[in-house]
């Protein structure tokens, strides 16, 4: 069986799912590898990768680096 293929999110959409603006998300894909395809200059990041990020960049209240 094989694996089904990664969802892709441009920054309007991640902008909306995470309930940020625009520019955090934009600021988010700059840290994640993207997806780009020729001839679109639309830039996408795979949603698997912005959960890692996320999962990465979560600390206890009292553990915030600085």
């Amino acid at each position: 069986m094989r694996e089904p293929l990664p969802e892709l999110l441009d920054a309007k959409r991640l902008a909306a799912e995470l309930g940020v603006t625009r520019a955090a998300a934009e600021a988010i894909m700059r840290r994640l590898p993207v997806v780009q395809i020729e001839d679109l200059r639309k830039v996408y990041v795979r949603r698997s990768d912005v959960a890692a990020y996320l999962e990465a960049r979560t600390f206890a209240k009292d553990a915030v680096p600085s």
